[in-house]
């Protein structure tokens, strides 16, 4: 095997153990503060450990995981002001994206009135996996065909270290369903080609969201205000 093959084979390697983690903590079967060992997931895998350690190191610096010493690695537990700095960096750049994104959605509609379509038919199932699923896919679509790989690469951090939050939000406050309401609102005016108005919906649907996170009970999140994405 020449040295770039074996490059690719290890990249796309830790990408699978990072997309692995990505997923259990998004599924809740990963809960915040949770510690996480090589060796399991080396073993579970069936890969190496410094695969896994690679990914780690990524996902610590994405903000997902967080490193701390003598306890090792864990899923991070932010605390309250560390999800509203979330929020606020996140309310901007999703703002952005619907900006640099609605022309060229107002030319192709196809993949944005899809994802409308599964959001509606789960709101009217009351499927609330289902509209969680398709509310990432309704928000990240922006950001991919923004055009803007920096923003595409910002946004799916943060999606991934507000997405378990945001998936509590559902599970326990059926309000969220209701909040699709501003989806279609968002869509109409894409359709329009009202750059502005579908920015600004976009920042109060992403500010409601904030606030459906902050009304969780104190239990989901940390009371240490020291935590920080990378502490070593």
């Amino acid at each position: 095997m020449t040295e770039a093959k074996a490059l690719t084979v290890d990249t796309l390697t830790v990408q699978h153990v990072s997309d692995a983690i990505t997923n259990a903590v998004r599924e809740g079967r990963l809960v915040p503060g949770q510690r996480l060992t090589e060796i399991d997931f080396a073993k579970r895998l069936g890969v190496s450990r410094p695969s896994v350690r690679e990914a780690f190191r990524q996902l610590t610096a994405d903000g997902l995981l967080q490193a701390q010493p003598y306890r090792g690695v864990s899923v991070r537990h932010m605390n309250r002001r560390e999800v509203d700095d979330l929020f606020v960096v996140r309310t901007t750049l999703e703002g952005l994206a619907v900006r640099l994104a609605t022309p060229a959605l107002q030319n192709d509609t196809t993949a944005l009135l899809a994802i409308q379509t599964d959001l509606d038919a789960a709101e009217a199932r009351n499927d609330l996996a289902a509209m969680s699923r398709h509310n990432l896919a309704f928000h990240m679509l922006f950001s991919d065909i923004s055009g803007n790989a920096l923003l595409r690469e910002q946004l799916r951090r943060i999606s991934n270290n507000v997405y378990w939050l945001q998936f509590r939000v559902m599970v326990a406050d059926d309000k969220v369903l209701r909040t699709n309401t501003q989806h279609r609102d968002i869509v109409n005016a894409v359709c329009r080609g009202d750059v502005k108005t579908a920015e600004a919906i976009m920042i109060a649907h992403i500010d409601q969201s904030r606030q459906l996170v902050q009304s969780l009970p104190d239990n989901h999140f940390s009371d240490d205000i020291t935590d920080s994405p990378g502490d070593t």
